[in-house]
């Protein structure tokens, strides 16, 4: 199905500089399509043939090695735009891509719009600038990995997830991406016990708890300043 809204399309950062006219001319190009949790978009290796637009729900990106064991992980959220890995230069993609909830995605073939965003600066200042971003991004979870303390680094992947994924509700921060215990030892290195024992503390503590697969997190000043 083709994309039906230009309004729509203007969610995306990328587009809300473009003209009604700007904007139609990147519409009939772009396919509307829903995926299923845990369905495939693409893998590691597929030819890069489509950029993806994420309306709703929540994307896995995932890369493995031979022995399985984690190379990348990071997610998608509503609103944004992905791969940026290969943008301009790749044939490939370098990562697999899961939905990690039921999601709506539009798709545009890569050539079309990488043409289309060399001739605009806007658009082009934002891929750099959003590439800038998902370096800092990275960054910050390379605290979490490279410490040898395991409550540390559990708590660094919950930071890390407040900075990125949660929203503000009074004094507390929802974690709205759904973050099962499996998925925080994969980001933060850790086994899925060790990190069921440094929750309960933390729920001891009365600084998060866990609902729906949702965290809520009570303190998130705590969190925060690990960053400083």
């Amino acid at each position: 199905m083709r994309a039906t809204s230009t309004e729509e399309l203007k969610n995306f950062e990328i587009f809300s500089s473009l003209s009604h006219d700007e904007l139609k001319k990147f519409q009939q190009h772009m396919f509307r399509r829903t995926y299923k949790k845990n369905q495939l978009l693409f893998t590691e290796g597929d030819p890069r043939e489509r950029i993806y637009f994420l309306l709703d729900g929540y994307v896995k990106l995932e890369r493995t090695n031979k022995e399985a064991t984690m190379l990348y992980l990071d997610y998608v959220k509503p609103n944004d735009m992905f791969p940026y890995g290969g943008l301009f230069h790749d044939d490939f993609y370098h990562y697999s891509a899961f939905a990690l909830t039921d999601i709506v995605v539009y798709y545009i073939p890569v050539r079309i719009f990488e043409e289309a965003v060399k001739a605009h600066k806007e658009q082009l200042l934002y891929v750099i600038k959003r590439l800038s971003k998902i370096l800092e991004h990275h960054e910050i979870r390379l605290q979490t990995i490279t410490t040898n303390n395991v409550k540390e680094r559990v708590e660094l992947a919950v930071t890390y997830l407040i900075k990125h994924y949660g929203f503000r509700e009074g004094n507390h921060v929802i974690i709205d991406i759904p973050m099962t215990l499996t998925e925080i030892a994969k980001l933060s290195g850790a086994s899925r016990e060790t990190v069921s024992h440094v929750f309960k503390d933390l729920k001891n503590d009365q600084l998060l708890s866990t609902e729906f697969k949702h965290i809520v997190v009570y303190d998130p000043e705590y969190f925060l300043q690990k960053l400083q």
